[in-house]
């Protein structure tokens, strides 16, 4: 585990910041073609940056099931629009595959919500924030971390947005991108050798 990492970061001192941008590939899937498709390229991989993306709720008692999963290797950014598609056993069978780390920040709620839509085994998940506290990094959420770790600035400026929507904008896409491509970024920085 990589220890070079300064233990907190201001509000300030992120804003001052570059922005954090991904320049790869967006694949925004919304039919079971195309999910089988980016399954097949996700099998292939060894990391996965991980986060979903769920509606917000406004009034009391209103709760959104999962809209979108992301997943992200280094070049490219699998977003799966899971209220647009109806079977998602192939994709989660990636979540559950041993061999595949899946990688983000305070996931564990994330999992939860995932198994609301289908059960699956969660294997070899990485919780970023708890790699941060173990290394006393004092400021362990994701636009925190993507400051201390990659010394950039993420954007959530998307965050709170109806991602049920019919089509999503792009800057829910290139907000969905970059919080999935982070936390594989953050993770190959810690495990750097």
């Amino acid at each position: 585990m990589n220890l070079k990492f300064r233990k907190s970061i201001s509000k300030d001192e992120i804003q001052k910041l570059p922005r954090y941008h991904f320049f790869g590939k967006i694949v925004v899937i919304e039919n079971q073609k195309a999910a089988l498709r980016a399954v097949k390229e996700l099998e292939r991989e060894k990391v996965l940056g991980f986060d979903t993306e769920t509606r917000p709720a406004f009034k009391k008692g209103e709760k959104y099931k999962v809209s979108l999963l992301q997943l992200a290797t280094d070049s490219k950014a699998y977003l799966f629009r899971l209220n647009k598609l109806k079977n998602y056993s192939e994709i989660f069978e990636v979540l559950s595959n041993p061999e595949i780390i899946k990688t983000g920040v305070a996931i564990k709620d994330d999992i939860k919500a995932l198994k609301k839509k289908e059960p699956f085994i969660a294997e070899n998940f990485v919780d970023l924030a708890l790699v941060a506290k173990e290394m006393d990094i004092e400021n362990f959420g994701l636009r925190a971390l993507t400051a201390i770790v990659l010394g950039k600035r993420l954007s959530k400026k998307s965050k709170i947005s109806n991602w049920e929507r019919d089509k999503l904008t792009p800057a829910q896409v290139d907000y969905a991108a970059c919080d999935g491509v982070v936390g594989y970024e953050i993770y190959q920085a810690f495990f750097a050798s």
